[in-house]
């Protein structure tokens, strides 16, 4: 296992290459809504609008089997992969160090020689604690309300970008997959 740092955090990078040996896709959806109270007071009133939102979440299970026969479980949220037993893949995941486990960060498929990455967790790791809270900080500076709003609103824009920025930087270098033999 070869060390990454990111944000001066050094994480264990893991993988494991195998025979695609079942895969099964499950989609979920959650539904939720409120609204539509109100009163009428002799023929006049008021009624809230109905709000109603759906998202779905896709659960991949991948089971992959190595050339001795060992087999890992992938489980998978909203990664949607497109895989069919007998292609091979490979999986990488980080893991900070003194932890046990980590995100999948990258899965490689071979056969179509395609990599599909998981930008969110990819973007948290590279955002820091402080930086979020010194952005918020901004909102106890002895200033007006307008130059607080701008300050907390320029920091959280780069706490954002420092997350974006690194992730491609990341992505980009081809360390994850050069470090797991692809």
């Amino acid at each position: 296992m070869a060390d990454i740092v990111i944000n001066n955090k050094a994480y264990d990078h893991n993988f494991f290459r195998g025979t695609v040996v079942g895969a099964t896709k499950q989609l979920e959806t959650k539904v939720s809504g409120g609204g539509g109270g109100g009163s009428t007071y002799r023929g006049t009133g008021y009624t809230a609008p109905v709000r109603i939102q759906s998202t779905t979440v896709t659960h991949d299970m991948i089971h992959l089997a190595d050339d001795s026969g060992s087999e890992h479980a992938l489980r998978l949220q909203n990664w949607d992969l497109t895989v069919r037993e007998e292609q091979v893949l490979t999986a990488v995941w980080l893991v900070k160090k003194g932890r046990k486990k980590g995100p999948y960060v990258a899965i490689h498929n071979h056969n179509l020689n395609e990599t599909d990455y998981d930008k969110a967790a990819l973007a948290k790791m590279h955002r820091s604690l402080w930086m979020l809270l010194v952005s918020l900080a901004f909102f106890f500076a002895p200033v007006s309300t307008g130059i607080k709003l701008l300050l907390v609103a320029a920091g959280l824009a780069f706490w954002w970008y420092k997350g974006v920025s690194g992730r491609n930087q990341l992505i980009a270098s081809g360390q994850l997959l050069r470090l797991a033999g692809v």
